[in-house]
């Protein structure tokens, strides 16, 4: 039953929408393929860094010190499933990066007017997309992203969308991130045009002492209401180059009609040399857990122009 309403309330909205309303579609794009954003909560505008933080804030591509390869697995439900590609290559102040989203909704069944079995099909939701960040000065990062969106229920609607974001560093401890998502044309299904989940958010993140941030988000959507996310993550270093581990948690006013700790998030993380493994863990409240796990990979040589340094 939990992994039914969990499918229902992610295809509903790429359903037409009453004549009455304006309701946003493929909400998809809402959910979060970023493990460290993710396992604080949902929060990072200010303290996104990398190509796996595309989602989070296109600005974090300005991070990517060579080239960094992103890959995440979600589990939101039995038959429920979504993969994460991305790519950022640094190329003395430009930074390029690449990404692919894909969700799976799982087999279900099709019925006539009269309740009669037509058959099975299956609900998808893809995105491609491609950004573009660099610096301005030494503490003012920007970025944008262009992406194709495409969702299918039977039939399969087409658009075209961007985001946009910046971060700027106020001093060594402190830092402020804005960005924008999802802006652009919407969906057509049938008759009707839906438009996609704009919307817009605002944070900050101090570093209170080193191996610590702390991030806070507010997160204004078009078609729904606000939210505000906060987080934590301590980075303990290990003995080694580039080696660590990282303990996150958060919780987020995003969903408070999901139960209790619908929230609620928690995440882990490793880095051993080029490679960082992370996972995320949200209860889900009561329609179901989910779960992230991410893999990044560094290679190259690091840009002659250096992006700056890892939050």
């Amino acid at each position: 039953m939990r992994n039914l309403a969990l499918a229902v309330l992610l295809i509903a909205p790429a359903l037409p929408a009453r004549a009455a309303g304006r309701n946003s579609t493929v909400e998809f794009l809402n959910t979060q393929p970023d493990a460290r954003a993710a396992g604080m909560g949902d929060a990072g505008q200010a303290s996104a860094a990398g190509a796996g933080a595309l989602t989070t804030n296109p600005a974090a591509l300005s991070a990517v010190q060579a080239h960094e390869a992103y890959f995440t697995h979600s589990i939101l439900g039995n038959g429920i499933g979504a993969d994460h590609l991305a790519y950022g290559g640094a190329f003395g102040v430009h930074r390029f990066g690449l990404a692919y989203r894909h969700l799976g909704y799982g087999t279900l069944e099709g019925r006539d007017n009269n309740g009669v079995v037509t058959g099975g099909f299956g609900p998808s939701d893809t995105v491609y997309a491609l950004s573009y960040g660099t610096t301005a000065g030494d503490k003012l990062r920007l970025a944008a992203t262009v992406k194709r969106v495409e969702s299918k229920i039977v039939a399969t609607a087409k658009t075209t969308a961007f985001d946009f974001g910046a971060q700027y560093d106020l001093d060594d401890d402190w830092a402020v991130g804005a960005s924008g998502h999802n802006f652009g044309g919407g969906l057509k299904f049938e008759s009707e045009s839906n438009p996609l989940p704009a919307r817009a958010a605002f944070g900050g993140a101090w570093r209170p002492s080193p191996g610590w941030n702390v991030a806070a988000d507010l997160v204004a959507p078009v078609y729904s209401a606000f939210y505000v996310a906060l987080g934590g993550e301590y980075r303990a270093r290990l003995s080694g180059e580039n080696n660590s581990v990282a303990f996150r948690a958060g919780i987020n006013t995003k969903t408070p009609d999901a139960g209790r700790f619908s929230g609620l998030k928690v995440g882990v993380g490793a880095r051993f040399g080029p490679v960082e493994a992370d996972y995320a863990f949200g209860p889900g409240g009561d329609i179901a857990g989910s779960h992230l796990f991410a893999i990044t990979y560094r290679f190259g040589t690091p840009s002659g122009e250096k992006g700056p340094r890892e939050r």
